[in-house]
């Protein structure tokens, strides 16, 4: 008897699931050293199995850093609907993306922190128009970033260049915070009150500009 077709909910819930554990994969092997074989492991599967859903290693690799950053996109609309105030809006969008870099460390990790390939090491490749959909996916996180800033009104700055310049100071205040609650540094520097401790930074951030 030939065997069930998949239901598309079953075929995006194993997409889904192979993005989870490529991330997770990574993370402990690096990028060097992740193969479709360990994840097939991992995963209980074939790697044949895994090829039904995506072409090669480059294409599961960059579809994980997209949905990355696509989910960070939906986390900072929703943020921006919580509140009227631009400068409160700020607060709440900064709260909002510490919150998922906390809860989500193998993504913030793969999309921030660790040495893995980016768009302009495939420049040229066959993998070229999927590093490309991967790098739309982070301009469109950080255009999100640079119009909230700009609306809030924190930043008085001449030139687009400043603001950017402001921006990404900014920016490696949150993500050495993040990385130090991560690595549990913070524990020992502050204690284990991650939430109380976050939005004392943000209004440290904010308020002090």
């Amino acid at each position: 008897m030939p065997k069930k077709a998949r239901s598309p909910e079953e075929i995006q819930t194993i997409r889904e699931e192979i993005l989870d554990k490529t991330l997770e994969l990574i993370n402990e092997v690096g990028f060097d050293n992740f193969t479709m074989r360990k994840l097939a492991g991992k995963l209980g599967l074939t790697a044949t199995t895994i090829y039904q859903y995506y072409k090669n290693k480059e294409e599961l690799y960059f579809a994980a850093l997209t949905q990355g950053f696509d989910t960070l996109c939906d986390v900072v609309q929703e943020a921006l609907g919580k509140q009227n105030d631009p400068k409160e809006r700020l607060r709440e969008v900064i709260r909002a993306v510490i919150r998922f870099s906390l809860a989500h460390p193998n993504v913030y990790n793969i999309l921030f922190v660790s040495d893995v390939p980016k768009y302009y090491d495939y420049v040229g490749t066959e993998s070229e128009a999927v590093a490309k959909n991967e790098l739309d996916a982070a301009m469109r996180f950080r255009n999100l970033l640079i119009s909230t800033v700009l609306q809030s009104g924190i930043i008085k700055a001449d030139s687009e260049n400043d603001v950017l310049m402001d921006l990404i100071a900014g920016i490696c205040t949150i993500h050495g915070y993040i990385v130090f609650v991560n690595s549990q540094i913070t524990d020992y520097l502050l204690g284990p009150d991650t939430e109380t401790d976050s939005d004392e930074m943000v209004n440290k951030l904010i308020d002090t500009v």
